[in-house]
C-alpha cells in the first residue's frame, strides 16, 4: 500500500487541467508501471469516512446511477471539460450510503451523505474518503481531477433530469445524466448459466484484480476492447464484480462490472445463455450435415468426411466429423473461432492448432486435418 495522498482542507481550490496533471505525476511517482495500489483522499473536516456509521439519505438519489456530462469551472482559463468517452466516467450512489466511481481506467469508492433542502431538489452533499486506484491510464483523462475535487463537493441540485454537484467556494459544477447501463443491474450481471452473456467486451482500460476489490492485487490490465469469458458475478458492497478469464486463455481474476458490457459477436448478436452444441452435438440432434475435406496421416492427401453441426448462436459450435475406424473428432467453436478438440490420453492428447484462409477453417489436430468452412459454422 502506497502512502497515502491527502489534500489540504482549507478552501476549494479552481480546478485546472494543471492540477489534473499534477495529480497524476503524484501517480507515477508512486507507482512506476500498471500497478493499482489504493491512495486515500480525505474529505474535509466534517465528511463522513466509509468506517463511519451509514446515515439516512434521500429517496431522489438512493440507488442512482449517473454517466458524467461535463465539469464547468469557475475559471475562465479552466472553461468546460468533458470527458472523449463519458462511459468511462460513472457515479453509482447506494441505498446505504455507500458510493463508487468509474474514473477512466481507475475506480474510487467510499461513502456519501446529503440533506435535502425544503425544495427536496437541492441541498447538502458530501463525498466522505474516497480509496482510489492509481493506474496510469492510456491517455491522460479527468481521473485525477475528478478524485481530487470529490474532497471539496458541498451541494447538489437535481434539474431536467440531471444532478448537478457543485464544489465549495464556487469552485466548479460537475454535471451528470442518467446512466442508462443501470436498467436492471442485478439480471444483467448473471452467468450465462442464468440467462447471461457468455463473454464480456472491456469498455476501457482496467484491471483484472486478484480478489472482487479495488484495494485487492493488479494481476494485469486489459485494455479497451478484450474479450472475457462471463464466469458469473456477484454483488459486493454495493457495487457488482464480475469472475473473468480472456477469451483464449490467460489468468483468472475479477473485473468491476461498470468497466464491462455484453460483448458482440461477429454476427451482430450477443450470445447469452448456456452454450449446449457439445450436449446436443453428443446427442446428434444437427442443425446440419454434410462432408469437409480431411485427412489422418501425415503427408496424405485431403479426402471427404461425413460431418454433423450443433450450433448455439453467436459463432459457438460444435462439429463432429466421422473418421475411418469408425470414431469421431468433435472440434469446438467459440465466436466463430475453433478453441479445441475432444483430444483425451487414450489419443495421446495431441496437439491443436487452427488458422484461417479464405473463409476455412485450417484445424490441426496431431496428424489429423480438417478444413472446416464458416458456413459450417454460422449457418446459411
Amino acid at each position: 500500500m502506497e502512502r497515502p495522498l491527502r489534500l489540504a482542507a482549507r478552501r476549494a481550490p479552481v480546478a485546472t487541467g494543471e492540477g489534473g496533471a499534477a495529480f497524476r505525476l503524484l501517480l507515477a511517482a508512486g507507482m512506476g508501471a500498471l500497478v493499482a495500489a489504493c491512495a486515500s483522499v480525505d474529505a474535509p473536516s466534517g465528511g463522513v469516512t466509509v468506517s463511519e456509521q451509514r446515515q439516512a439519505v434521500p429517496a431522489s438519489l438512493a440507488d442512482t446511477r449517473w454517466r458524467l456530462l461535463e465539469f464547468q469551472s469557475m475559471d475562465d482559463n479552466t472553461g468546460t471539460r468533458r470527458p472523449a468517452d463519458p462511459s468511462l466516467y460513472t457515479l453509482r450512489l447506494n441505498a446505504d450510503g455507500s458510493a463508487s466511481l468509474r474514473l477512466d481506467c481507475n475506480h474510487a469508492t467510499g461513502s456519501w451523505s446529503a440533506e435535502p433542502a425544503a425544495d427536496a431538489r437541492s441541498g447538502r452533499f458530501e463525498f466522505g474518503m474516497l480509496a482510489v486506484t492509481q493506474a496510469l491510464c492510456t491517455q491522460p483523462g479527468m481521473d485525477g481531477m475528478i478524485a481530487a475535487q470529490s474532497a471539496y463537493v458541498r451541494g447538489y441540485l437535481l434539474k431536467d433530469g440531471n444532478l448537478y454537484l457543485s464544489l465549495m467556494a464556487d469552485g466548479g459544477i460537475f454535471a451528470w445524466e442518467p446512466d442508462s447501463a443501470d436498467s436492471g443491474a442485478a439480471g444483467d450481471y448473471v452467468s450465462p448459466d442464468e440467462g447471461g452473456p457468455r463473454h464480456w467486451e472491456v469498455t476501457g482500460q482496467t484491471g483484472l484484480m486478484a480478489q472482487p476489490s479495488h484495494r485487492a492485487q493488479v494481476i494485469l490490465t486489459y485494455l479497451s476492447g478484450t474479450i472475457l469469458s462471463n464466469l458469473g458475478c456477484q454483488a459486493i458492497d454495493g457495487e457488482f464484480w464480475c469472475d473473468v478469464q480472456a477469451f483464449g486463455g490467460g489468468p483468472r481474476g475479477y473485473v468491476a462490472a461498470d468497466a464491462i458490457r455484453p460483448a458482440v459477436s461477429p454476427d451482430g448478436s450477443v450470445a447469452t445463455g448456456p452454450d449446449d452444441s457439445a450436449y446436443r452435438a453428443g446427442q446428434e440432434h444437427f442443425d446440419a450435415t454434410g462432408q469437409v475435406p480431411c485427412a489422418w496421416h501425415r503427408g496424405q492427401s485431403m479426402t471427404r468426411c461425413d460431418y454433423g453441426v450443433a450450433r448455439s448462436g453467436g459463432g459457438f459450435a460444435t462439429v463432429v466429423v466421422g473418421r475411418p475406424d469408425g470414431t469421431r473428432r468433435a472440434i469446438f467453436f467459440s465466436r466463430g473461432q475453433a478453441t479445441g478438440a475432444d483430444t483425451s490420453q487414450a489419443d495421446g492428447y495431441p496437439a491443436f492448432s487452427a488458422d484461417t484462409e479464405s473463409g476455412l477453417h485450417l484445424i490441426g489436430v496431431g496428424n489429423e486435418r480438417y478444413e472446416i468452412p464458416d458456413a459450417v459454422i454460422w449457418g446459411d
